[in-house]
């Protein structure tokens, strides 16, 4: 009863609201189908704005149908500007938001715009960073934080820098995963990242941080045997840190993944900087690095997200620079090797954010937030060309988009 009443009742407790969050705007278009509706979350890091665009056609459909000023009910905590998306779909279509700055996971249902809420935090500032559903009863919610109090009494869950395992339909607390003796040195928090599930595991890269953001440890990605609930392999990258995102590309049977290095490292965070080539294996897995930072036009650092399309053609950015004002630059690489092409630049230094592929249209959606003809910039691969198409607004006159799921 103790871990119902933590997660349930802490934080005006596990909220189920069914009226709608914003009854004075319809739909611009037809809801698309489950698995075809692409989330967009706005931001400018104050307040945040959910917006929804069909996956295929990026049509929207919908704009700040969920948002920071949205009043639900009493009960509901109000959506903070410190958010994100789930990077896993839930079957039924249901949006998962995820509320870093308040430690809450959101439920909202775009078919009645229902709200529903579980809070995570079990008293600490825990950082969710992700949610990865299991089954009907189970998801894993990457809590990055580890509390420096926690309680004598394990069964409180409050120690953080975990895995915590969460029963969706009434927001029980059933267990964690603890991290901490995992991270890449001892003494450094694990700080896990956001997760990809492939074929019933899931795969966890750790930031592995000091508690001071002081120093930061090599690469190391995790994976995960969600029935036992225990780590079951490890990939460790010597001499790369910080691959903060992952996408699993299912034609050549490996990860991608973006590591932008230590911002601890200062002036040799590019030293540390690449995109590696992950493969689960028969039995072990193992790591190569494709490119190192440098190799996309001298960068000292990468963007926090990666996105490709069958074939192995990919899409990352490099920062740009507001002393200069030099914008954000993308860049398309092949897994199977080459020199990255730069493709595109952004309308202005950190405009770019998140990125989503979809898959059977071979295009690549990305986030420029302060791009003037629209935030959802569009991007047609082929084995020999890349064609952007033109830029969506995914919300007019409000917050740009920051990062994108498909639900």
């Amino acid at each position: 009863m103790k871990r119902f009443l933590i997660a349930c009742v802490w934080l005006a407790g596990c909220v189920d609201d069914t009226r709608s969050s914003q009854t004075e705007s319809e739909y611009e278009a037809a809801l698309p189908s489950v698995g075809n509706r692409l989330a967009v979350l706005g931001s400018d890091y104050k307040s945040s704005a959910l917006s929804l665009v069909a996956a295929d056609t990026q049509a929207r459909v919908g704009s700040a149908l969920w948002h920071s000023g949205s009043q639900v009910s009493a009960a509901t905590t109000a959506l903070s500007g410190d958010a994100a998306l789930a990077q896993t779909p839930w079957d039924d279509g249901r949006i998962v938001v995820i509320d870093r700055g308040n430690a809450v996971i959101t439920f909202w249902d775009p078919t009645n715009r229902a709200v529903r809420q579980i809070p995570v935090s079990t008293g600490f500032y825990s950082n969710p960073q992700d949610v990865i559903p299991i089954d009907a009863h189970k998801m894993y919610v990457v809590r990055m934080k580890r509390n420096p109090t926690p309680s004598a009494d394990p069964t409180d869950l409050d120690e953080g820098d975990d895995v915590l395992i969460v029963d969706p339909t009434d927001g029980k607390l059933l267990g964690r995963l603890d991290l901490a003796p995992y991270a890449a040195e001892k003494g450094l928090v694990a700080a896990g990242s956001r997760a990809v599930k492939v074929y019933g595991h899931v795969w966890l890269p750790l930031q592995s941080l000091a508690a001071d953001f002081s120093h930061q440890g090599d690469a190391r990605i995790l994976e995960i045997d969600p029935e036992k609930n225990i780590v079951v392999s490890k990939v460790d990258i010597q001499n790369i840190k910080n691959c903060i995102a992952m996408t699993w590309q299912e034609d050549i049977f490996a990860f991608v993944a973006v590591c932008p290095g230590a911002y601890s490292d200062k002036a040799d965070q590019g030293a540390h900087a690449g995109v590696v080539l992950i493969s689960p294996g028969n039995a072990t897995p193992s790591a190569q690095v494709l490119f190192h930072a440098s190799d996309f036009g001298g960068a000292a650092t990468l963007g926090r997200d990666v996105a490709c399309v069958p074939g192995g053609h990919c899409l990352v950015t490099t920062p740009g620079d507001p002393d200069s004002n030099t914008p954000d630059r993308l860049w398309r690489f092949e897994t199977a090797g080459g020199k990255p092409v730069e493709v595109a630049k952004g309308s202005g230094p950190f405009s770019f954010s998140g990125m989503h592929a979809h898959v059977a249209s071979q295009h690549i959606v990305l986030g420029d937030r302060t791009n003037p003809s629209g935030d959802v910039r569009i991007f047609a691969l082929t084995a020999m060309t890349t064609t952007e198409r033109p830029a969506v607004s995914s919300n007019p006159g409000g917050l740009g988009a920051i990062d994108f799921g498909v639900f």
